[in-house]
């Protein structure tokens, strides 16, 4: 209550110090023009500050909008490029599909020259003959005995 007896009593004395007579302004020329241009460049500055804030706050979007742009072209061209490869690599590997089809059907026309090479009278399971001919070959010592140099020779027929 007593803050507002304070307030109630700053406004009415504020109230009669301005009905109180006051002394007239002196105000000579000089000062006047030098108030009216200080004041006049004192808004140019201000103006001026603000239009090189709107025109950085413009100059930012611009930038920002650049920057989605390029970054949109290059995704665009890393899609492109991405699809470009496996275009590539969808290519190689149908080349190399073929590639194993074809050592597939020589590894089956082989297998069927080598299964009519049996002799007649052979069942389809086991060859008659062995292509790995077993010989042991010996090699003389100089004291007079011999040395077992070999047990296996792999090629074709007997040695």
């Amino acid at each position: 209550m007593k803050l507002s007896r304070i307030i109630g009593v700053s406004l009415i004395a504020a109230m009669l110090a301005m009905l109180a007579p006051q002394a007239p302004a002196s105000a000579d020329g000089a000062a006047s023009t030098r108030n009216i241009i200080l004041g006049g460049a004192a808004a140019a500055l201000i103006i001026i500050n603000h239009n090189k804030q709107v025109h950085a706050h413009y100059a930012q979007d611009a930038s920002n909008e650049a920057a989605l742009a390029a970054q949109r072209n290059d995704a665009q061209a890393a899609y492109a490029s991405e699809k470009k490869a496996y275009d590539n690599e969808s290519a190689l590997v149908s080349d190399l599909k073929r590639e194993v089809a074809y050592q597939h059907d020589q590894v089956d026309q082989l297998r069927q020259q080598v299964a009519m090479m049996r002799p007649i009278g052979t069942s389809g399971g086991t060859p008659a003959t062995n292509f790995v001919a077993q010989t042991t070959l010996v090699h003389p010592t100089p004291v007079g005995g011999e040395q077992q140099v070999a047990v296996t020779s792999y090629g074709w027929g007997t040695i």
